[in-house]
């Protein structure tokens, strides 16, 4: 087995930290592919006499043959070659002034379709209509060990599916009963569950927020799990990306979280220097920001913390929010420099709950789960206050839309870890799926379109 085989291999089972750069991936998948077939194309029909020539010809080259009176013909070689002989041997043959051109008749795989047997039921990866067509974009990249992508969420559970995926995070939430794990920030980010009693958050006009009993929401591990759950190991579900890892920092507990201890998520995160803690010894790529708040401007404190990580190559991918309003109320989703997404259903509508307006940068999958199947299937937990054991759910929200594209951001940087972050943003929208004509999302209620991740990637690829 040659070396770049052995450490993909590695890469893909083992997760080890070896750096394969997506040239080594790309130029293995080409040595891979071959072809026993060329095509020619003439100017014209070639004659009788004409096609005996090239027959002629062509035998000195393996045995081609050609009959007169067609347009294209496919010669076949002989012996499969890889494509570089191919094109070799085919730019040879457009010598002859008859041909118009000739090309390698390459060998067409089905996409590449992890094995977990869940996979079929992820219709946001594959679906026509609402899907982000991911099994193509998996052709070009699936990440790198070398990449991780910040869930600044509510934690981390046990599970089979993620845990040899993390790297260490570190939790934020300052306030003890919050965090509902007896302290303050500590380097534990794992998720000790944040159910509420009625009123435990205070009231609003009399009323007990929450209304009713709610169990753990388990929110962070749903969204890691799409964005980086263990794929193509015969089990369970997929995530966007399979090699990259996930670093997850706690910010919101019991009632939420404050903006300052998301901010300082943030930037630590990014790799910059937050008072009393060491520098992050794995700073991020891309930051996943399922959250939010409603105020009618961006906090400066947010403003500052992403405008800094921007600037460091960091993308910020945030949620538009849940409330149907216009996102130009929803905060951090409000403020610049990152990319905002709203939540389309199974129908590639834009789901009842998600805000809207021009704030809007690009439409996701985020679901409805008023119809079994509809909504967004990733890791859970069963336990209904303290955390029990590993399981799968479906959810709904842009909380849920959000991890897609953040999980295709990161698979864009294995591609090109060069290009700055307003790029990755306006090559996203501009490969995005227009919507269908009857669907109710325009371009100033819902952003550029549906997220195209292989025309993204393509499109990556191609500003390299």
């Amino acid at each position: 087995m040659n070396s770049l085989l052995t450490r993909i291999v590695l890469a893909a089972t083992l997760l080890t930290p070896t750096f394969i750069s997506q040239a080594e991936v790309d130029n293995y998948r080409l040595l891979l592919q071959r072809t026993d077939r060329v095509i020619v194309h003439f100017n014209e029909k070639p004659t009788e006499a004409r096609a005996l020539a090239f027959i002629k010809q062509g035998a000195t080259h393996g045995g081609y043959g050609v009959a007169a009176g067609k347009r294209q013909e496919v010669l076949s070689i002989g012996a499969p070659v890889n494509l570089e002989d191919a094109k070799i041997l085919a730019k040879g043959l457009e010598d002859d002034p008859q041909v118009k051109f000739a090309e390698p008749d390459l060998v067409m795989q089905t996409m590449r379709v992890p094995n977990d047997p869940l996979y079929n039921q992820q219709w946001q990866y594959f679906e026509a209509r609402a899907g982000i067509n991911l099994p193509a974009a998996w052709e070009i990249s699936i990440g790198s060990t070398e990449n991780v992508i910040a869930v600044i969420d509510t934690g981390i559970t046990d599970h089979k599916e993620i845990n040899d995926r993390l790297v260490s995070g570190y939790d934020f939430v300052s306030d003890p009963w919050m965090a509902n794990d007896g302290d303050g920030w500590d380097s534990n980010p794992r998720d000790p569950g944040d159910s509420l009693q009625p009123g435990a958050c205070g009231t609003s006009f009399g009323n007990p927020i929450p209304a009713n009993t709610q169990k753990s929401s388990w929110h962070g591990t749903h969204v890691a799990g799409t964005i980086a759950a263990k794929t193509n190991d015969n089990a369970g579900v997929s995530g966007v990306t399979w090699l990259s890892r996930v670093q997850p920092l706690r910010a919101l507990g019991r009632c939420g979280g404050y903006t300052s201890d998301i901010v300082s998520a943030i930037r630590w995160a990014a790799g910059l220097k937050v008072y009393g803690l060491p520098i992050n010894p794995d700073p991020v790529n891309v930051i996943n920001l399922s959250l939010g708040g409603t105020a009618l401007w961006c906090p400066l404190s947010y403003q500052d913390a992403i405008d800094e990580v921007v600037a460091a190559g960091v993308t910020v991918v945030v949620a538009a929010g849940n409330e149907q309003q216009n996102v130009a109320m929803s905060t951090p989703a409000n403020c610049k420099n990152v990319i905002v997404v709203g939540a389309i259903n199974r129908t590639g509508n834009r789901s009842w709950y998600s805000n809207y307006g021009t704030g809007i940068d690009i439409m996701a999958p985020g679901g409805e789960t008023h119809f079994q199947g509809n909504g967004i299937l990733s890791l859970y937990n069963s336990g209904l206050k303290n955390p029990q054991g590993p399981s799968y759910a479906e959810l709904q929200g842009t909380s849920m839309a959000t991890p897609h594209i953040a999980g295709l951001i990161d698979l864009s940087y294995a591609v090109d870890p060069t290009l700055p972050p307003s790029e990755r943003k306006r090559l996203l929208k501009e490969t995005a799926r227009p919507f269908a004509s009857d669907s109710n999302c325009s371009t100033f209620r819902c952003g550029a379109g549906i997220a195209d991740a292989a025309a993204f990637l393509r499109a990556i690829r191609k500003a390299r």
